[in-house]
């Protein structure tokens, strides 16, 4: 089958129209014109492997990880960097549009970095006694040698350690390695912690620990979560804390940050860094965002939220905006997600009114966004 590439979709994948449908690509590019083999047909559409690039798009450029055709990580490193970006962009602003049911039509920011050598942190398979990542689409582990995504000190890492029975490893550099062990029962074996310092803010964490993975946009995504909660924020309630990420820089500008975990680990950690930074205004509170948000006692000025990839949900999405803060930023990993619960506060007489795309990992579909909403 011979097709045009349209667009890129979030997930990584060229679309097409064709007629026999619409056709997902991957690992090609918007302009691509290609000869493909349907791999497997569904009711609204089919996915295709390119057999030949007959004409290829303007925006492509040789790929060279050398992964990426065998672990299939960089989606999109066969697309020039500032071309991505663009994509990116756009994948936002349809996906509020399919999704959210709106039209943004105000400016989305960007905030991006280098594209090699920018991840403090990765999570590995082992296989044989080698650190390897699953490859696209299957529990295949492919081992790797190195990753030109990861830091020098990650790289130097995969060839020297050795994993023993762990079925899993993860690792962060500070650029001290800090590693922990993940093995067949669930138990986990941690190895140091790295301190990450991020302007005047530092963080102590283990390996295993969620943490921002772009070294070169950590201080400029605080910056921008802080912008966008406003000069004076008032009462700060933090769900999704995490480890203190955003609550410590929060908690230097506001009266009160009450931040929300589910993680007794993560939790801890957060009181020690929050100990560490001096950041006295700030308290932690265990258990998951929805019980927390039962409570009848919040009543925050701003209220800041960094679901996973999941998203918060339209019923977390409703408990906030029965706590009728004057702000809303919402930090999310998934443009379908943020769409899906960016409609609920539009809906509840919430405004959008900032977007910023944060280019956390070049050459690969993900989006992270930051973005805040007030009351009109």
């Amino acid at each position: 089958m011979r097709l045009t590439i349209e667009k890129l979709v979030y997930g990584g994948s060229g679309f097409a129209r064709t007629d026999q449908g619409v056709v997902f690509v991957p690992r090609s590019a918007p302009g691509d014109v290609l000869e493909v083999e349907i791999v497997q047909k569904k009711k609204d559409y089919a996915t295709a492997r390119i057999i030949k690039i007959l004409e290829p798009s303007p925006d492509r450029q040789e790929p060279d990880c050398p992964n990426y055709a065998t672990a299939g990580c960089c989606h999109w490193q066969h697309i020039r960097y500032d071309r991505q970006v663009e994509y990116k962009e756009a994948i936002i602003r349809e996906t509020l549009r399919r999704v959210g049911h709106f039209e943004w039509e105000g400016a989305i920011e960007r905030l991006t970095g280098p594209d090699r050598n920018y991840r403090l942190r990765a999570t590995f398979h082992v296989t044989n006694g080698r650190l390897g990542f699953l490859r696209e689409n299957t529990n295949v582990i492919v081992p790797i040698r190195e990753c030109p995504s990861l830091v020098p000190e990650l790289n130097q890492f995969i060839g020297s350690v050795d994993p023993g029975p762990a079925r899993e490893v993860h690792a962060i550099s500070a650029p001290e390695v800090a590693r922990s062990f993940v093995f067949a029962d669930g138990t986990i074996q941690r190895s140091g912690r790295a301190t990450i310092h991020v302007g005047e803010n530092r963080y102590r964490i283990t390996a295993d620990t969620f943490f921002q993975a772009n070294r070169f946009l950590l201080p400029a995504m605080n910056r921008k979560v802080l912008e966008q909660a406003g000069p004076s924020p008032g009462n700060v309630l933090e769900l999704y804390a995490g480890v203190g990420f955003f609550s410590i820089p929060l908690a230097r500008a506001a009266k009160e940050v009450i931040a929300v975990e589910s993680s007794r680990f993560a939790v801890r950690l957060a009181r020690e860094n929050a100990r560490s930074n001096q950041t006295w205004p700030l308290r932690f509170v265990e258990g998951p965002v929805s019980a927390a948000l039962r409570g009848g006692s919040l009543h925050p000025n701003v209220v800041v939220l960094d679901p996973p990839r999941t998203g918060c949900g339209t019923e977390t999405a409703d408990q906030i905006v029965g706590l009728k803060p004057e702000r809303i930023v919402y930090v999310s990993c998934n443009p379908a997600t943020f769409a899906r619960e960016a409609a609920r506060f539009v809906s509840k007489q919430y405004e959008l009114k900032q977007v910023t795309l944060v280019d956390q990992f070049p050459n690969t579909f993900h989006i992270e966004i930051v973005s805040s909403f007030a009351v009109r």
